[in-house]
């Protein structure tokens, strides 16, 4: 073997095709009739491959459904508007927009519980990213002196995202426009 080439793998490489067929026959399911009801034996079946192949990919239904939503779990940009009230609302709402996309509280729910740590771990992951481009609108609209310069900015993101995961999650309720805006109107303006 020439240094160029690589040693394959036993067996035949993935088909990212079949990959993509299994992970949209997911997201089908769980819009039809919710994290619960789907199970991996109908996934194979809408995905028309044996469970062999869904399972050698993905070893539990919370796994090929994370993944399958993964895509949805990108965080949102930081809105500029020119009004941090205005950022911080467009921005709650793309993060209740994110979590209802991913089934609403069922799948969150379901998804975490099944996974345990490792679901924990991963949520905290996609928190962490989130908390970006929160921090950044915040900080903008400390420097347009639209809130206090002692806003604990840190303490206001984790805040939103906090309220956001109860209602989701434990509450199983998708937040409103309005109380969006009332978390809102909490920001300490200067």
């Amino acid at each position: 073997m020439s240094e160029g080439e690589g040693r394959r793998g036993r067996g035949r490489p993935r088909d990212e095709r079949l990959d993509e067929r299994i992970l949209g026959a997911t997201r089908e399911l769980i819009d039809e009739v919710g994290y619960h009801q789907v199970t991996m034996e109908a996934i194979a079946a809408r995905a028309q491959v044996g469970k062999a192949s869904l399972y050698r990919r993905w070893p539990t239904k919370a796994a090929v459904i994370t993944d399958a939503f993964a895509t949805e779990l990108v965080a949102p940009s930081a809105p500029d508007t020119g009004s941090v009230g205005e950022d911080a609302l467009r921005f709650l709402r793309d993060l209740r927009q994110t979590l209802t996309l991913l089934g609403g509280p069922s799948v969150v729910a379901g998804a975490v519980a099944e996974r345990g740590e490792a679901g924990q771990a991963e949520l905290r992951e996609i928190l962490r990213s989130w908390s970006g481009p929160g921090a950044e609108l915040l900080r903008r609209g400390i420097g347009r002196d639209e809130l206090a310069a002692s806003t604990p900015v840190d303490v206001v993101v984790d805040g939103w995202a906090g309220y956001l995961l109860y209602r989701v999650v434990f509450a199983r309720v998708v937040p409103s426009d309005d109380e969006l805006r009332a978390l809102v109107s909490l920001l300490p303006t200067t």
